[in-house]
């Protein structure tokens, strides 16, 4: 009995862009085009009454955006969705991140047409991006995005606070993946531009929209965030995040690398990478964050940090998107607690004293 095939609905405006994306998923035998899209109104009517297993989502269309669109389907009928967009435009590269925040996996640019040189390549990448998200479970976003206060109660596998108030803390590592720059955002936002540590970030993002992602979450942080340069000092109350397609590692004496060294955990930037080096520099003083995310990366190296005495914080499932890289983690152990964003945020702020 052969496989059963997995069902994609194309949301695009564009006939050039239509014709190549249904040519694109009409000639590979593990996908079914099940239906296209015109605009984002069209696309939750087409989700309710096909139900695919994966949506490719354009951004600037008529009637309804990919914005919109993406908030109505992932609070009514959620569905793994892949933005693929031409990102001209900095309105766009805005959409984008919008849309990125309202429950979409992942973003990439739209495929190359045939006679480019870059064709079978782009096309390669789309077809194994819908493949691979396709299998994330993702879940209900709520209307309401309130503050939640920080949980009193604690699971066996939990540290209470009181617990950390004589701990010293020297930096701090965020790793987060699909559905990570919601929770990513939460918490920038909400540390001062007086946090007394630098920041390092790590999120698994297309590497031709990093420049756009960290000019977002400027916009958001009221700590400079910036591409980390090779060699360069860490500073407190900076955010740091890598180049595209490069590790980021830390040295001794606050010092970043940027490396080219092979992907981790099929990733490159890895969370893993980023953790190991918080282990070896900063030791129980890391204070360390595993976000929404499908896989497992940063899950061993978040263990290897418990197990120093660092206070590991990872994403809760009730809160997550994509509950994989937090549930790797909480299943080796390797969390001191699991919390919202929020309560994420909350935690920072009273072990650092804010």
């Amino acid at each position: 009995m052969s496989e059963q095939r997995i069902k994609v609905l194309i949301v695009e405006d564009s006939l050039v862009a239509q014709k190549l994306l249904r040519m694109l998923v009409n000639s590979d035998d593990r996908f079914e085009l099940v239906a296209v899209a015109e605009n984002g109104k069209q696309a939750c009517e087409f989700v309710q009454k096909f139900n695919p297993d994966v949506v490719s989502m354009d951004l600037m269309m008529p009637v309804m955006d990919g914005v919109e669109a993406t908030l109505k389907i992932m609070q009514e009928l959620p569905k793994p969705i892949v933005v693929v967009s031409s990102f001209y435009e900095t309105t766009e590269v805005d959409m984008a991140m919008k849309v990125l925040q309202a429950g979409a996996v992942t973003i990439l640019p739209r495929p190359y047409g045939p006679g480019h040189d870059k064709y079978e390549q782009s096309a390669k990448k789309y077809l194994n991006t819908l493949k691979l998200m396709s299998e994330i479970k993702v879940v209900k976003r709520s209307k309401s995005k309130e503050p939640i206060p920080v949980r009193k109660d604690c699971n066996e596998n939990e540290v209470s606070s009181d617990n950390n108030k004589i701990q010293c803390y020297d930096a701090l590592a965020i790793g987060a993946s699909a559905g990570g720059p919601d929770g990513l955002v939460t918490i920038l936002s909400g540390l001062p531009s007086n946090f007394p540590l630098p920041v390092f970030v790590v999120q698994h993002i297309d590497g031709q929209f990093t420049e756009g992602f960290v000019s977002w979450l400027n916009s958001s942080s009221k700590m400079p965030v910036s591409i980390a340069k090779n060699g360069e000092k860490a500073l407190p109350g900076h955010v740091y995040l890598p180049p595209a397609d490069q590790h980021l590692v830390l040295r001794y004496n606050g010092i970043i690398a940027t490396t080219n060294d092979a992907p981790v955990n099929s990733a490159r930037p890895s969370v893993d990478v980023l953790f190991r080096s918080m282990a070896q520099v900063y030791c129980k003083k890391s204070l360390v964050v595993l976000l929404s995310g499908m896989g497992k990366d940063g899950a061993h190296a978040l263990k290897h940090l418990f197990d120093l005495g660092a206070l590991t914080l990872a994403q809760s499932e009730d809160s997550c998107l994509v509950f994989g890289m937090p549930g790797e983690a909480a299943k080796l152990g390797a969390v001191s607690k699991l919390l919202s964003p929020n309560q994420i945020l909350q935690e920072i702020l009273h072990v650092i004293k804010i």
